[in-house]
């Protein structure tokens, strides 16, 4: 789940951008769990890991955040290659790993002004909007199993709800993991499966 977590976090940052970037103007962040180094952020615009990575210090602080709270801070080293099968994925070392961590983000600001809740995984509106989102797509019998859902209001206009889903290995071919998200209370899903 934290990379999914992490997935949704990552979807709703800038553009991806290749501009050169200093280290006190660039906000990297970092997945937990495993220490991957996804990029960051520069001036609202995206800046993928590779370059990115050469701005980064030996020692770099991150606030640490799980689903929804801060959880911590932490040091973390310069990022590195896993080297093969995949040289161009980055990870950091980090100097612990705070307890239901799962983003970690070189900023001094707060990454969670607005605080989300999870909710009842179980909710028949969900399942069902999950399940019309996965018709929609192609999916003609989708044996939905919802993973999470968080309620929030990422921009300041109203809650929003999105909704973490995946089946895989299904002999039918209908596999999926997708992230929707509706603005509540209308559940009419918004953004395509990923």
């Amino acid at each position: 789940m934290n990379l999914k977590a992490a997935a949704v976090v990552f979807g709703f940052l800038a553009p991806l951008s290749a501009e050169t970037v200093s280290s006190a103007d660039l906000h990297s962040i970092i997945e937990i769990e495993t220490g991957y180094f996804f990029g960051g952020s520069e001036n609202g615009k995206w800046v993928k890991a590779g370059q990115a990575a050469k701005s980064i210090g030996k020692n770099t602080i991150y606030q640490v955040y799980s689903l929804t709270k801060q959880a911590g801070q932490i040091t973390a080293g310069k990022p590195k290659s896993v080297d093969e099968p995949c040289p161009d994925t980055l990870t950091v070392s980090l100097s612990s790993k705070p307890n239901d961590g799962v983003i970690g983000l070189a900023a001094t600001w707060n990454a969670l002004p607005r605080t989300p809740v999870i909710a009842d995984a179980t909710q028949s509106v969900y399942v069902d909007a999950v399940r019309d989102f996965l018709k929609s797509g192609g999916i003609t019998d989708p044996q939905v199993q919802i993973t999470r859902i968080l309620r929030v209001d990422l921009e300041g206009d109203g809650e929003e709800v999105l909704i973490s889903a995946t089946n895989y290995f299904t002999e039918d071919k209908s596999d999926h993991s997708t992230v929707p998200f509706s603005e509540a209370p209308n559940h009419a899903t918004k953004r395509s499966p990923t």
